[in-house]
């Protein structure tokens, strides 16, 4: 199918991410014509359809998709993780290669647990080996999700320079390299403390995060930085009401008329939105507004639905 093609029909689809959705056909369609793939960071909040946009890509370009997570921890690297993502890629080509698409769905944890090295060594030499296989990833793509809730001025798709810090833009940003590894090194020598919560605003979590997303290296091996637009009230509804919205699964549980009306997608919409994770939060918000709706008598839930009890 053409990428224009692509892009057309899946826009109506992803509703709210037009721009990220652009970038991400014209990459991946552009992949096929490269000796080696270019990689992808696909920064967004939390539910705002990164994951979705990927799959649905890859499916109408007809690539192989393996999911991966758990690669990097304060405690090192988990290969087996990459093995087995890399293994469907194989089964998925009938034994003939490894092409196809590596979604890495935590790659925050791998910039601020030390991971980057190890997987921008494998992903750049285009050979992965574990135990005693050898595997040729060269034709391999990978895209890694950036989940940027509350910490969006650490990953920016450029550094904006003043006369304040312009020794940064003159001095390479690899000067930094041992800086970052010191602190990347205080953070993941004290895995007591919770990275995702209790660090969240550190400024040392900050620094990282900020020098290692920036760095050289990262962009080396990571040549796209793809960004997922804010998803606003407007944006939700719209998505709930596409085609490939989660909300049709819950066809067979409530009444066509109760869910398909304003007042109800209105309501998980407002749901969703005061949530911390976005789409993601769907079935609690299905749940709560359905509940809510029907200790107020009205007619929600089909007879045969086990939500009623």
């Amino acid at each position: 199918m053409e990428t224009q093609n692509v892009y057309n029909e899946l826009k109506e689809l992803l509703c709210n991410q037009d721009n990220a959705l652009k970038e991400l056909v014209w990459t991946i369609a552009r992949n096929k014509k490269l000796s080696k793939p270019k990689n992808v960071l696909l920064v967004g909040e939390v539910g705002s359809g990164k994951t979705t946009m990927v799959k649905l890509v890859a499916d109408k370009l007809g690539l192989p998709l393996a999911e991966m997570s758990g690669f990097c921890t304060p405690y090192g690297t988990i290969p087996i993780t990459l093995y087995n993502a890399c293994t469907k890629l194989y089964v998925e080509n009938k034994g003939q290669s490894y092409k196809g698409i590596v979604l890495i769905h935590d790659m925050k944890d791998v910039f601020l647990c030390g991971g980057l090295d190890t997987l921008n060594s494998v992903i750049t030499s285009g050979v992965f080996t574990y135990e005693n296989h050898f595997l040729n990833i060269s034709e391999t793509m990978f895209i890694g999700e950036v989940d940027n809730n509350g910490l969006e001025d650490c990953f920016i798709e450029k550094p904006v320079y003043t006369l304040d810090n312009i020794d940064e833009a003159i001095y390479s940003s690899s000067d930094n390299g041992d800086e970052v590894k010191d602190l990347i090194n205080q953070l993941i020598t004290n895995p007591s403390e919770d990275l995702e919560e209790n660090s969240v605003y550190n400024w040392m979590f900050r620094e990282a995060l900020m020098k290692t997303f920036l760095s050289l290296e990262c962009s080396r091996v990571f040549n796209k930085k793809i960004f997922m637009d804010r998803i606003n009230f407007k944006n939700i509804k719209n998505a709930l009401k596409s085609p490939i919205s989660e909300l049709q699964t819950y066809d067979d549980d409530l009444c066509e008329e109760y869910m398909n009306s304003e007042e109800f997608i209105n309501s998980v919409a407002e749901h969703i939105e005061e949530s911390l994770v976005g789409l993601h939060d769907l079935d609690d918000a299905v749940r709560d507004v359905s509940s809510f709706d029907s200790k107020r008598k009205r007619k929600v839930y089909k007879d045969r639905s086990l939500m009623r009890f």
